[in-house]
């Protein structure tokens, strides 16, 4: 019985996290947006995740990422939480 508590909190708590391709904004500017879906993934992480993909982009560019904005959306632990971030290269 315990051990059936403990994989039904297992699953509970587990996260689906999908990261989207950089896709151009316009004005010189990308989007990039994490995605988590069930779980209780701190913001931070979420956002960290979006920020590491964009430099990762710039870095492969040979330049430098910028955030530009940051918009979030979702409620932790209730619907998927997502970070919306647009980056510029320079």
């Amino acid at each position: 019985m315990k051990m059936k508590t403990a994989l039904t909190a297992l699953t509970v708590l587990a996260a689906c996290t999908t990261v989207t391709d950089v896709t151009p904004a316009g004005d010189g500017n990308y989007t990039v947006t994490t995605q988590v879906r069930g779980g209780m993934t701190p913001w931070g992480e979420i956002k960290a995740t979006s920020l590491k993909r964009a430099d990762e982009y710039c870095r492969g560019q040979g330049k430098q990422m910028h955030q530009v904005d940051m918009q979030t959306h979702g409620v932790r632990g209730w619907s998927p939480q997502e970070a919306e971030l647009v980056f510029s290269c320079t």
